[in-house]
C-alpha cells in the first residue's frame, strides 16, 4: 500500500501575498458565463443539506463508484481505515488554512505522470466532503488523458469538452457522487491539444461562476511537465498541491515543473509511495502524515523539491 505525505508550506499568517489571484474575470464576462452555463442563479448561503436546485441531478446522473484496491481510493472503499484518515487530515490543514486566508479553488497537479495526482483529487474530494456543512465539487481539467473519471464511473461521461462545444450546459453536465454533498464535472472526451479551452476565456468564466456555488472546487489537472495546462489552470487557483511519487519523480524534473508554478500558490506536497524511517508511520497502515513544522520546516514546498526523494 502506498504511503501519502503531506507537507503543507505555511499558513497565510507566514504568506499574506498568497491569497492574491493572478486571474480576474471582468463582471460582464462573468454574466456572460453564467448564461452559458445555463443561467445559474446567483449563490446563496451555501449548505450541504440545502444545494440550489440546479444542483439536483437525476438518477441517471448519480454516480455509485465502487473503485477496486488497485485504484486506492481508500477514502470511500476503506472509510474507517488509517489511509482514509490521513486524507482527513490534509483536508483538515486546508480547511484550517481557509480560515486564514481566501483558498477555494486548488488545483492537484505533478510534475510527470503517473504519480498518483488523480487517486490524491478524488480521494482529498471525499475528504473534504464528508466535513460538516461542506459542499464540493471535483473538476477533472486533465483533458488529455482523463483518469478521474474512471475511478468513479465504469461508463464514459459527458463533462467539459462537450460543454465547451456547445453539446449541454454545465448543469447537464454535473454528476452527484453518491449521497455525499459531492459534485463531480468530467472531462468529457479527452482531447490531444486542449490548451485552446483551458486558455479560453468561456472556461475561466466558468470555473469563477460554478465556483461561487461550492466551498471547495479539486482541479485534477494535468502533470505540470511538459506540457503548459498546469501552469494555465493555476492562474484560476487559489492554491496548488504538488503530488510527488518517491523513487519515480527526478528531483531535476521537479524543480523545473516547480519553476512554472506561482510559488506565492504552492501550498504544498504530496508525497506518494513514499517510504519512511520512522516507526510511527507504520501505525498507519502504510500511510503516514508528515508535518513540515515537525521536520524542521524541510518540507518539498519550502525546499524547492529536495524532500521529495530524500
Amino acid at each position: 500500500m502506498s504511503r501519502i505525505f503531506d507537507a503543507l508550506q505555511r499558513s497565510q499568517g507566514e504568506n499574506p501575498s498568497a491569497a492574491t489571484p493572478n486571474h480576474s474575470v471582468p463582471p460582464e464576462a462573468l454574466a456572460s458565463a453564467m448564461d452559458a452555463a445555463g443561467e445559474m442563479p446567483a449563490p446563496e448561503a451555501r449548505s450541504a443539506a440545502q444545494a440550489p436546485d440546479w444542483l439536483s441531478v437525476p438518477a441517471a446522473r448519480v454516480l455509485r463508484p465502487h473503485p477496486t484496491p488497485e485504484q486506492r481510493i481508500v477514502s470511500l472503499t476503506e472509510p474507517n481505515g488509517p489511509g482514509a484518515e490521513m486524507f482527513r487530515v490534509l483536508s483538515t490543514r486546508l480547511a484550517h488554512m481557509k480560515d486564514k486566508r481566501p483558498l477555494s479553488k486548488l488545483l492537484v497537479s505533478s510534475a510527470v505522470v503517473d504519480e498518483g495526482k488523480s487517486v490524491v483529487a478524488v480521494n482529498l474530494a471525499v475528504a473534504l466532503a464528508e466535513r460538516p456543512s461542506e459542499r464540493v465539487l471535483l473538476m477533472e481539467a486533465d483533458l488529455r488523458r482523463p483518469t478521474a473519471s474512471t475511478l468513479l464511473s465504469p461508463n464514459p461521461t459527458a463533462g467539459i469538452t462537450e460543454w465547451h462545444a456547445g453539446k449541454l450546459s454545465i448543469q447537464n453536465a454535473l454528476y452527484k457522487v453518491g449521497d455525499l454533498p459531492l459534485w463531480f464535472l468530467s472531462a468529457g472526451a479527452g482531447l490531444q491539444e486542449p490548451l485552446p479551452v483551458l486558455e479560453s476565456l468561456e472556461f475561466a468564466n466558468m470555473v469563477e461562476a460554478v465556483s461561487a456555488h461550492f466551498d471547495w472546487v479539486i482541479l485534477d489537472s494535468t502533470p505540470m511537465l511538459p506540457m503548459a495546462d498546469a501552469a494555465s489552470l493555476s492562474r484560476l487557483c487559489d492554491g496548488v498541491l504538488v503530488v510527488v511519487r518517491e523513487g519515480y519523480t527526478r528531483r531535476k524534473l521537479l524543480n523545473k515543473a516547480l519553476e512554472s508554478i506561482d510559488p506565492k500558490k504552492l501550498l504544498g506536497m504530496v508525497f506518494n509511495e513514499a517510504a519512511s524511517q520512522q516507526a510511527t508511520y507504520d501505525q498507519f497502515g502504510g500511510y503516514g502524515y508528515y508535518d513540515n513544522k515537525k521536520a524542521g520546516g524541510r518540507s518539498a514546498a519550502g525546499d524547492q523539491g529536495k524532500a521529495a526523494t530524500a
